[in-house]
């Protein structure tokens, strides 16, 4: 079975993705967290963000899908589309 990089076992790989995208997209911002000695709080800080955020959006997309399967209506009910049996 394959782990989900959201897995809580899945931490160092995701700070580790955070800080190679940090490195190579803000090497400024990188170099001023890693001097300061920030640099592992901020990619906790981002990781604990970027998680919620993902768990907000699959919540979202779970309510949104439940909605969309198992919100039944007699108001669209069409007796004229039923097989005949």
């Amino acid at each position: 079975m394959m782990t989900h990089l959201s897995d809580e076992s899945q931490k160092q790989s995701r700070l580790e993705m955070i800080r190679q995208a940090l490195k190579e997209k803000a090497p400024a911002r990188y170099s001023e967290l890693e001097a300061s000695g920030n640099l592992q709080a901020f990619l906790e800080e981002h990781d604990a963000e970027m998680l919620s955020c993902y768990n907000d959006a699959i919540k979202e997309a779970w309510e949104n899908t439940l909605e969309r399967f198992l919100g039944f209506s007699d108001l669209d009910f069409d007796e004229t589309t039923l097989p005949m049996g």
